[in-house]
């Protein structure tokens, strides 16, 4: 049975607070004309430096270090990013991080379009491709915005990262319990509700939970999209979680928000802080306009 770890992340080198972006009171009262800003809970955010691909491959060799895998035995390469950054990348992405990062010997892939819940929808793929056979699958999330203007939104203030893991039957670490993913159409289109917000959620857990045969009383801790605070909250009540279970406040106020990078992100920062504890049950989720994506992560005992 493959495993899920050997966890790493590379965040935009330059740190900035969201008070210094030219014009942010102009651009915080277009998007959210009612609200203090104080409220939301966000401190920083991390900037990428230069290009995304020295990103990228400094997150592949932190990730296969950790158990000394050499970039030669892996298998596959799984991108995935969000719709926007996805025109960004260029053409020769994938040419351009295997060539610098070793990877002579691996297929690569990307997985898009489903905004900031594609990486959950690429580690059900990249598990897909353990069960069948691959030995070393490395899985790469990544979200960035080259305009400072660009990141302030209602919902987040959007930060740069790089996360990754490696799922392998040769090392110990998450068992993949069970995937869902739902989409809402009329979320896609702006046209969404609360009722249409909590719908596509419930779809996505019930199916995760079914998969898994357990229950939401099960799970010890949530890592979910590191928006605002009150927006995490409201979030939390559509979906009918308890907001204590949801871990993402820390690494949102340094961070910001790292697209769907985001739960890798936050499960990293609570493993260093409070450790996954053998035998427990982690629901890792993401939800963007018209997606809800889960997956339910067990600790080896």
């Amino acid at each position: 049975m493959a495993a899920i770890g050997s966890f790493a992340r590379v965040t935009g080198h330059a740190e900035g607070r969201p008070e210094d972006i030219p014009g942010f009171e102009d651009l915080w009262r277009a998007v959210s004309p009612d609200t203090a800003f104080a409220a939301m809970g966000t401190g920083t955010y991390r900037k990428m430096t230069g290009p995304v691909t020295p990103y990228i491959v400094d997150c592949v060799a932190k990730v296969l270090s950790e158990h000394g895998v050499r970039a030669a035995e892996v298998d596959r390469l799984v991108l995935a990013t969000s719709d926007g950054v996805l025109g960004l990348l260029g053409r020769d992405v994938a040419v351009d991080v295997m060539r610098a990062a070793g990877l002579t010997a691996c297929v690569p892939a990307i997985v898009s379009l489903q905004q900031c819940c594609s990486s959950i929808e690429a580690l059900r793929y990249a598990w897909g491709l353990a069960g069948a056979g691959a030995r070393n699958v490395v899985l790469v999330a990544l979200d960035f915005t080259p305009d400072d203007r660009d990141r302030v939104k209602s919902f987040a203030v959007f930060g740069d990262a790089v996360a990754g893991c490696l799922i392998s039957p040769d090392h110990a670490g998450l068992t993949l319990a069970g995937t869902g993913v739902a989409a809402d159409f009329s979320g896609m289109v702006g046209e969404d509700t609360f009722a249409t917000r909590q719908s596509v959620a419930r779809a996505a857990l019930g199916q995760a939970y079914g998969q898994a045969g357990r229950a939401p009383e099960d799970v010890a801790k949530i890592f979910t999209s590191s928006l605002f605070a009150p927006i995490a909250t409201f979030n939390a009540m559509a979906a009918g979680h308890a907001r204590g279970k949801l871990y993402f406040q820390e690494p949102m106020t340094r961070y910001g928000h790292c697209g769907n990078a985001d739960w890798l992100i936050n499960l990293m920062d609570y493993d260093h802080k409070t450790g996954l504890e053998p035998g427990a049950l982690y629901l890792a989720q993401a939800s963007a306009p018209g997606f809800f994506a889960c997956a339910l992560l067990e600790a080896s005992t």
